[in-house]
């Protein structure tokens, strides 16, 4: 029969347990170790604090954090002792600040970017629209909390935010290629946000601005393709028939795709199409990209024919949406996608992107003689700002404001050609 063997596991002498007994022998609170880390354990206004030190269990160590701790009693006797000074990432430091009738101003070297954000983002996201918490999700999970998770605020210096964007350059998309300018600029959005609330919150008015100079890289200015009317004439022959008014609509009233496919028959009436809604990736929202973006568009004559059409094709649906696919559901922007890439291919024209119709509607309109007001007011723009910037070489006139002259050009090419429609 084999023997048994005793296996002998080190002990702590009897000398190591005396010296340990007369560390805390006869004073308030005491140090201990857990694991092979040294912590205190003491009472202050009536509650128990345990606090890690983040020193190796040693003699030499434990000495000095006994004497860390006796000064800490010592003040507590004395009436001078501030929680947040020696424990400011302690989780009680708030609750032990308010029970002292103090304010205490957190540093920046104090307070962690990925534990601060931790706190913020469930206090800030429920104000925030679907899409905006999305974005800020993405953000955060793919860029701000991967790269500045473990620095304070105290480390946010320029030469931190240069050292970022250079960064951001060597990033790719999902798709495989470089972040474009313009993600790059809405990258920083929330940065910007969570840095100027922390200074907000903790009062840090003399931290100097991080992003003060930051030379970000230019978003290229987007070069639009307007249709030509004899264009879109061709176009729309090869888009299903099925879909066609809701491509019909598009281009008449400018549209965005989101505001469209959430259009319900409960928000179009005798005089107006009443943009309130948007949907994407199928949830319905009522915040709208701009204030001016919930307006009403005065239905013309073409568009009241675009809707009729569409009422008599779907036969009393019952679904309350305008636009729907053939099974009877409300109709995806992702499935209009396909239809538009599919009828641009057998078209033979240039491509453009989808959105280019609302471009197409813009410079019609503004190649008619309306006014930049009247295009502005029914796009949705607070101002004409954009207006002038973007189609400017479509203004050749400012006569008109009502959409009578984009309805006589509509009537014109469909009496000459056909209905451009």
């Amino acid at each position: 029969m084999q023997q048994a063997k005793v296996i002998d596991f080190p002990k702590t002498s009897k000398q190591e347990t005396r010296t340990r007994g007369r560390l805390n022998a006869g004073k308030s609170g005491r140090v201990y170790a857990r694991g092979d880390r040294l912590w205190v354990d003491f009472y202050y206004l009536g509650d128990r604090v345990r606090e890690p030190s983040g020193l190796d269990d040693n003699p030499t160590n434990r000495l000095r954090l006994r004497k860390m701790l006796d000064l800490i009693v010592s003040q507590i006797e004395n009436g001078v002792f501030e929680f947040g000074k020696s424990f400011p990432h302690n989780s009680k430091m708030d609750h032990f600040t308010r029970l002292e009738g103090k304010t205490f101003r957190r540093a920046p070297k104090d307070i962690i970017f990925g534990d601060y954000v931790e706190q913020w983002w469930p206090e800030m996201s429920p104000g925030m629209s679907a899409s905006l918490v999305r974005d800020y999700t993405s953000i955060l999970r793919s860029h701000l909390l991967p790269y500045f998770g473990k620095s304070a605020f105290s480390e946010f210096r320029p030469v931190l935010m240069k050292k970022f964007l250079s960064h951001l350059r060597t990033k790719k998309s999902p798709g495989g290629s470089p972040l474009t300018a313009k993600r790059i600029h809405n990258i920083l959005i929330p940065l910007r946000v969570i840095f100027k609330d922390a200074c907000g919150e903790f009062d840090w008015i003399d931290l100097p601005d991080p992003f003060h100079a930051l030379k970000l890289p230019q978003v290229k200015r987007l070069r639009i393709h307007p249709f030509t009317m004899e264009e879109w004439a061709s176009l729309i022959e090869f888009i299903p028939a099925w879909y066609r008014p809701y491509f019909k609509l598009a281009v008449l009233t400018g549209m965005r795709p989101s505001e469209q496919v959430a259009l319900k028959w409960s928000a179009v009436d005798d005089r107006f199409i009443h943009v309130e809604l948007s949907r994407v990736r199928n949830l319905e929202k009522a915040e709208l990209k701009t204030a001016a973006s919930n307006r009403r568009i005065e239905i013309r004559p073409s568009m009241k024919n675009v809707l009729e059409e569409q009422q008599i094709q779907l036969a009393n649906p019952q679904s309350p949406y305008v636009f729907l696919n053939m099974e009877g559901r409300p109709i995806l922007q992702d499935k209009l996608r396909e239809l538009w890439m599919r009828a641009m291919k057998k078209s033979q024209l240039p491509y453009r992107r989808m959105y280019e119709i609302r471009h197409t509607f813009t410079s019609w309109a503004l190649a008619a003689g309306e006014t930049p007001e009247w295009v502005a007011r029914t796009l949705g723009h607070v101002t004409t700002a954009m207006i002038y910037k973007t189609y400017g070489r479509y203004i050749p006139n400012l006569t008109r404001q009502d959409g009578s002259a984009l309805e006589g050009l509509l009537a014109g090419t469909a009496n000459e050609k056909g209905n451009p429609e």
